[in-house]
């Protein structure tokens, strides 16, 4: 419990893991104490400076030096007094150059969903927020004016005298200042995100910690659960985005299903899109993109009990999940891409830090799950330009790649894990292992699918002459097929070498470039639908009845799924499906061609005149292309050239495990709703108090 009136200092231990003494004497000594004021004290962990996530300087970052502590790390000062009692659920709320309406939508839909929530004096749970700014030269002019409404000075002093500020030991050169209000619901509840727009809702409990300098999520991450849980001490923490929206209900389904199953460690929400028009075509596929994961992708994981993705826009967390053990501490682990990355691929790693957690977690407690609560909707904004969503599928796609190789290492440990006794923290249970074993197969499965999206394209459009390989169908006596494979090879080499720090090429050659990108795409459009319709005039029966299935529940579980049925039928099966094949490639190419860049990619911070990247890293990536290259041409040499059938034949193969898989996720959504239980919580806080669960 914090002190009235105290101001609460967290300073690290030695890098070494040494006691503190002769620090706290040397803080006596150089009279930062006030003798008039306590301040308390409380050591912590060093997490390195800087990270490979969000920048492309991240190779500059320097090591940490021997047993000394560096000067730079956060110390949190805490300059008001604190609500008595722990908090039940602790909100980190991640803000960098975000506009006001985006801070002031997530406070109000928190504030919805407290209003949901059984209070503390019902022996329910206590919410409070804590707003990390990443950089106070960072925060856009107007959100600042908002922060300054709610009672926050972002420029607040510590207090302490300016000759004292920083000593020998610079312990407040990146000193993060905390402070606290209770803010009334009016200052900023909407009435949209309301059950009954007159309610009297309970104040929402606000903590803002201002960081001098920009420094990446993670460091913001490394901040909360580094300095600000150990005094909240929250039984679940929830990340949250600037921006992201959850709605009146949300936390409610969160929380329900964390105490139905308490092997569960954390639970992803359905990040959807609220409002696209049918006609705006880069907002509808974005949404369709969206249902397409939560579909076909997600209920496997879900089922399997380990979702690949905890997402950063919204999630909800266990704390006791995330506590060490004796297989390993999750926290440490998940903090170390704070670090210099040891290569490109932990460079990319860590761009997207949500697919890390997840498997650290399993990683030290092997009876963890990681699952996905379909109803605890949570509303975000897509991305508004074609450059924005490419550069941010280029995060998301090479963090993926590479989570995705880092997982079979880290989850074949609790797979090959020696059994251990009852108690000593390291058991893993048999059927957890088949579990654990087949997500690892997925994984790799997913990995392979991606891998092969050149070659699978190039095949597809050399269908589209309507005629199967062995009937005479040629230009000049050279069979058309392999003509129509090879052009589309050519325009994806073009296309990889043309994509290769396109940020930072002239208006003038990028136009240009755009303009050539834009027929060849289009082109590929024209000619793979003909393309997949020969495919299926000569499928077998066999197949083409598994694609009929397929479909049909694919559309049921879009029907029972989708708040906005219709249209979003109409997305994903007249836009999404028929234009997914093309719209992958150009964006996979797109990635890989820049694997090398880990800048964060939107929000402004992009690379645009790329930084000078270490030698290693480029050379990584020319093999990295070289293979994938010749593997694609191979595939296509191997399949037109030798395989009987060709393309037909081998396009089938592979067709039907992907429509197999698309049955079996959309069937496991749709058990996991149609079993859905009664919900514990029901009413809304009125201002007075809230019937209990058992009530």
């Amino acid at each position: 419990m914090f002190q009235a009136g105290a101001r609460h200092l967290f300073y690290p231990t030695n890098a070494d893991g040494s006691g503190p003494g002769d620090r706290l004497d040397r803080l006596r000594a150089s009279k930062i104490f006030e003798p008039t004021k306590d301040i308390i004290v409380t050591f912590h962990s060093p997490v390195a400076r800087d990270g490979a996530a969000g920048r492309g300087a991240a190779m500059a970052v320097s090591v940490l030096p021997h047993a000394k502590l560096p000067s730079h790390h956060h110390s949190a000062i805490w300059l008001d007094e604190q609500p008595v009692g722990n908090a039940d659920l602790l909100v980190c709320l991640t803000l960098y150059n975000e506009p006001p309406d985006a801070l002031e939508d997530t406070l109000a839909c928190l504030t919805a969903n407290q209003a949901r929530l059984p209070g503390r004096d019902a022996g329910g749970t206590s919410l409070e927020v804590v707003i990390v700014l990443d950089g106070r030269d960072r925060v856009h002019p107007q959100t600042e004016a908002l922060i300054n409404r709610l009672g926050f000075d972002l420029d607040r002093d510590c207090g302490l005298d300016d000759a004292h500020k920083v000593n020998s030991l610079d312990i407040l050169s990146d000193r993060v200042r905390v402070q606290t209000r209770q803010i009334a619901a009016q200052e900023f509840a909407k009435e949209a995100w309301l059950d009954d727009p007159g309610q009297d809702l309970p104040p929402l409990v606000v903590h803002l910690a201002v960081k001098e300098r920009n420094r990446g999520k993670l460091d913001s991450h490394a901040l909360f659960f580094r300095g600000i849980v150990p005094c909240r001490n929250p039984d679940f923490v929830l990340q949250i985005d600037a921006g992201s929206r959850p709605v009146a209900d949300c936390l409610v389904h969160l929380l329900e299903r964390m105490r139905r199953e308490p092997d569960c460690a954390a639970l992803a929400t359905n990040v959807m899109m609220e409002g696209v028009a049918l006609t705006d075509w880069l907002q509808s596929w974005q949404q369709a993109d969206f249902l397409w994961q939560k579909i076909s992708d997600w209920p496997i994981g879900h089922g399997l009990g380990y979702l690949e993705v905890v997402p950063g826009q919204a999630s909800l967390m266990r704390m006791s999940a995330l506590q060490r053990s004796p297989a390993g501490d999750p926290l440490d682990a998940y903090l170390r891409g704070l670090s210099r990355p040891d290569g490109l691929l932990e460079a990319n790693l860590f761009l997207a830090e949500d697919r890390i957690i997840g498997a650290e977690i399993v990683k030290s407690h092997g009876s963890a799950t990681i699952r996905y609560e379909r109803d605890a909707t949570i509303l975000t904004d897509g991305c508004k330009t074609v450059g924005e969503l490419l550069r941010q599928r280029r995060r998301w796609t090479n963090s993926t790649l590479s989570a995705r190789l880092a997982v079979v290492a880290s989850l074949g440990q609790v797979i090959c894990r020696s059994p251990a006794g009852p108690g000593s923290g390291l058991e893993t249970r048999p059927g957890r292992r088949v579990s654990l074993s087949l997500a690892v197969l997925w994984a790799l499965w997913q990995n392979l699918e991606q891998w092969f999206i050149p070659s699978t394209l190039a095949l597809l459009v050399s269908l589209s002459t309507g005629f199967l390989q062995d009937e005479i169908r040629s230009v000049m006596g050279v069979p058309l097929a392999p003509v129509m494979a090879a052009g589309v090879l050519l325009f994806w080499l073009y296309c990889m070498v043309s994509m290769t720090g396109r940020d930072a090429k002239g208006a003038g050659r990028g136009s240009m470039q755009t303009l050539l990108h834009g027929i060849g795409i289009a082109t590929l459009l024209a000619l793979a639908l003909p393309g997949l319709f020969t495919s299926l005039a000569h499928a077998a029966s066999g197949s083409l009845a598994v694609f009929s299935a397929s479909i049909f529940v694919l559309g049921l579980a879009v029907w029972r799924h989708s708040s906005n049925r219709l249209p979003d039928l109409v997305r994903l099966f007249l836009f999404y499906i028929p234009t997914s094949l093309v719209v992958s490639f150009y964006m996979l190419t797109y990635a890989f061609a820049n694997i090398h860049d880990v800048s964060w990619g939107t929000k402004g911070l992009v690379a645009a005149t790329g930084p000078a990247y270490p030698p290693a890293w480029l050379r990584m990536r020319r093999q990295f292309l070289a293979v994938w290259v010749v593997s694609n041409a191979a595939m296509v040499t191997l399949v037109l050239g030798i395989i009987p059938g060709g393309a037909v034949t081998m396009l089938q193969v592979f067709s039907v495990p992907f429509f197999i898989r698309i049955a079996i996720a959309a069937l496991l959504l749709l058990r996991e709703k149609s079993g859905r239980k009664q919900r514990v919580f029901r009413a809304g806080w009125t201002g007075g108090p809230v019937p209990s669960a058992a009530t």
